[in-house]
């Protein structure tokens, strides 16, 4: 007669088991189902009998269609919350734009210079490439002399010349003695 597993028996069982699945040495595969059919034989119940009771997460169809309706409807409900949370986040991005954009007309940015700015293009599949500009480019190669890559490595790296990097390690030499 099967008795029912205690936690500390539940856990070794799930060890043994988790073992005797993803063992990638045909031995040590085999010594753990031996171990794993002796605590269930223990217990009363067969390996198979053990695995549903070690892994009840696993559902192999023991779920009742409530269960399987409240799952889904929880998947469902979060999958829209997801949806909700994109598009306010969004609504904010075009809204804080539109107020960068406000600000800048009041400071007395002219349309040409805008349109000029290099932007964020959207592709056909709605990814989007962002375009560098040249005070990103200082930040990289800041960030990279910060960490310790060296200017030759850098300049390779970014494509650009070492006199560039040699350039902006100077100009940051100062805000690091700082710092």
């Amino acid at each position: 007669m099967a008795k029912p597993l205690n936690e500390n028996e539940r856990d070794k069982l799930r060890k043994v088991i988790s073992v005797m699945r993803s063992a990638t040495i045909e031995g040590e595969r085999a010594a753990a189902q031996v171990a794993a059919e002796r605590i269930a034989a223990a217990n009363g119940l067969t390996l198979e009998e053990a695995e549903l009771e070690a892994f009840p997460e696993e559902d192999d169809g023991r779920l009742s269609t409530d269960e399987r309706t409240a799952q889904r409807r929880e998947a469902e409900r979060w999958a829209a919350n997801m949806v909700r949370m994109t598009e306010a986040y969004e609504s904010s991005e075009r809204y804080r734009v539109m107020m960068a954009r406000e600000e800048a007309r009041r400071r007395g940015l002219r349309e040409e210079e805008d349109e000029n700015r290099p932007r964020a293009k959207i592709g056909p599949s709605s990814q989007r490439t962002y375009i560098p500009g040249k005070a990103d480019e200082f930040r990289l190669i800041a960030s990279l002399l910060r960490d310790g890559v060296g200017l030759a490595r850098t300049a390779e790296i970014l494509g650009i010349s070492t006199i560039a990097v040699a350039r902006v390690w100077l100009l940051t030499r100062g805000n690091r003695k700082a710092a």
